[in-house]
């Protein structure tokens, strides 16, 4: 099952997603973002940076529901950051609220990192090599997929969360049911892993909504807990895994704290390049450290969820002297990202596409995601990202295909600015005035075109549409004016419609002439019909009437 999953339906184009991957593991397809899973390190960057949240995570909260509606003794192993997660309760307050959902025992996931602490004193004694911290799956992730080299120094100790899980079990049963909540994503495909002894894992801020869905219960319920030695407690913040085993100040030579996915990037490429050999590493991808977790569910600022954590750890007991006969012990297999890399010429066939012929035409602005304008054309030919993300070649792109428009546009184009001073206008303009557009630029608009009307609409920020005037050499154009205040500009298109308005001329003379030649005939018509009356004795009054209405209505209606 897929830990993060893409709802098409909310993916609206914007790809802030692959801009916000640090390892490009977000790909481009018919315009919507894809997750690649065998780049992905799931540290859950493009969950938190989806305005649409078309990025969902897996929810395991029914697995947990169903244990509890089955009767089953079900232990929640809650990260140490929850202290910072849950402001609003007091510990008590928590455990009570979640016991009330049906957890048989509620500890702090601190109680297993006690023992991954004291693996990590002996591991810092004896070492030969620099040995990175193994507590962050997303940090697991990126070395064994970007840094197989790195794999090797890597602890060879399971995370607290499975170390704890496996402790539960030991002391109450295999048949319980662990469930460990969290801040972080990895967690929840970590738990997934062969010989975990986590049946489930849900995030801090799935957590959050059951409690908030969950219908009002007894204040007064109470589970099994085991306190966690107050050392441990500083797991959760930059620093604190060192802070928990040995004496080390952070501005030992020995010993390296790194938070953030772009730092801890930096330190392993140092790492294997040999610039630097620490005797430790601690790395954790999130900046601030798991109390800044993707999953955490709180808009709390780090620095105080850090001083949370840091004043409930000073309230914690002492170590446990009694450590378990367990193996804790994990080891680390490299998976390393395998990579297509394009061919030169096909690299640079994908640049000319967006108009990089050069080295100065390529601008590695980062506005597609990409570092340089090479990175992103060695994704078009890996199949990871389209040239149309290419921001700067879209603008051109749209530039020249408005500029087309308007050089081809049958209708005449001027471009004003306030003082109606003529800025730009196309060759259809040029055709209708008879004029080169090096005369005409810089002159106003009604010295060529004598329209000074248009003057004021420009100026009040009026629109016009469909005004008809005549312009130098005896052409009459319909006019249309829009004026553009954002730029201090306007707009006039002009269409000659002089042919028209001969023709509506000719018709109506047509029309005119119709009608004076049939009132002379009916004049006519009506002599000889008198005549032929008067000797029939018979009246013609009353058709000479019906008649001459017919050509007044006929007129009038020409008129």
């Amino acid at each position: 099952m897929k830990t993060i999953t893409t709802q098409k339906v909310n993916c609206r184009d914007c790809h802030r997603c692959m801009r916000s991957c640090p390892l490009k593991a977000i790909g481009i397809e018919n315009g919507q973002a894809r997750l690649i899973e065998e780049k992905c390190v799931l540290c859950g960057r493009c969950v938190v940076e989806c305005p649409q949240g078309a990025k969902q995570v897996d929810s395991q909260l029914a697995l947990v529901t169903d244990a509890i509606a089955a009767g089953r003794f079900v232990a929640l192993s809650l990260a140490p950051s929850f202290i910072a997660s849950f402001p609003e309760f007091t510990p008590r307050q928590l455990c009570s609220r979640l016991a009330a959902l049906g957890f048989s025992l509620i500890e702090e996931t601190a109680v297993g990192a006690e023992e991954v602490s004291r693996h990590y004193g002996r591991l810092l004694a004896g070492a030969g090599r620099p040995v990175i911290s193994a507590c962050c799956p997303v940090v697991v992730n990126v070395i064994t997929k970007y840094y197989p080299d790195l794999v090797d120094n890597l602890a060879p100790v399971a995370s607290p969360m499975l170390v704890h899980a496996k402790l539960l079990k030991h002391r109450h049963g295999d048949d319980i049911f662990t469930v460990f909540a969290g801040p972080c994503i990895a967690k929840l495909a970590e738990s997934r892993q062969d010989g975990s002894a986590v049946d489930a894992a849900i995030t801090f801020r799935q957590l959050r909504e059951w409690l908030a869905a969950a219908a009002p219960q007894d204040a007064s319920a109470a589970a099994q807990s085991q306190p966690a030695p107050g050392p441990v407690r500083y797991y959760p913040i930059a620093g604190g895994i060192l802070k928990s085993f040995t004496r080390s100040e952070a501005t030992a030579t020995d010993v390296i704290a790194v938070d953030g996915l772009e730092n801890c990037l930096e330190v392993f490429a140092a790492l294997r390049s040999g610039e630097i050999a620490p005797r430790f590493v601690e790395a954790l991808a999130c900046s601030g450290g798991c109390i800044n977790g993707p999953a955490n569910g709180c808009a709390a600022s780090v620095p105080a969820k850090r001083l949370k954590v840091a004043q409930f750890a000073a309230a914690g007991s002492r170590r446990n002297n009694n450590p378990p006969d367990l193996d804790f012990t994990r080891r680390h297999a490299s998976a390393p990202v395998q990579e297509h890399i394009p061919s030169e010429s096909r690299i640079r066939e994908v640049l000319r596409q967006t108009g990089k012929y050069s080295k100065e035409d390529e601008k590695n602005c980062g506005a597609c995601g990409f570092n340089s304008c090479r990175d992103k054309a060695i994704a078009v030919c890996q199949g990871l990202t389209e040239i149309g993300t290419c921001v700067p070649y879209m603008r051109s792109k749209a530039e020249s295909l408005a500029n087309l428009i308007v050089q081809h546009s049958l209708n005449a184009i001027v471009v004003v600015d306030s003082r109606m001073i003529v800025q730009e206008f196309n060759p259809a303009a040029e055709k209708m005035l008879g004029r080169p557009q090096e005369i005409v630029k810089g002159s106003t608009f009604g010295e060529v075109f004598g329209c000074d009307a248009v003057d004021a609409a420009v100026r009040e920020g009026r629109k016009i549409t469909d005004r008809r005037v005549r312009i130098p050499g005896g052409k009459i154009v319909s006019q249309t004016v829009i004026p553009v205040a954002e730029h201090n500009l306007a707009i006039i298109v002009m269409t000659d419609i002089t042919a028209q308005e001969r023709n509506a001329r000719e018709i109506e003379q047509m029309k005119l002439q119709t009608v004076e030649k049939a009132t002379e005939i009916i004049n006519k018509q009506m002599h000889v019909a008198q005549e032929i009356a008067g000797l029939l004795g018979e009246t013609t009054a009353e058709t000479k009437a019906a008649l001459f209405e017919l050509v007044g209505l006929l007129k009038g209606r020409e008129e």
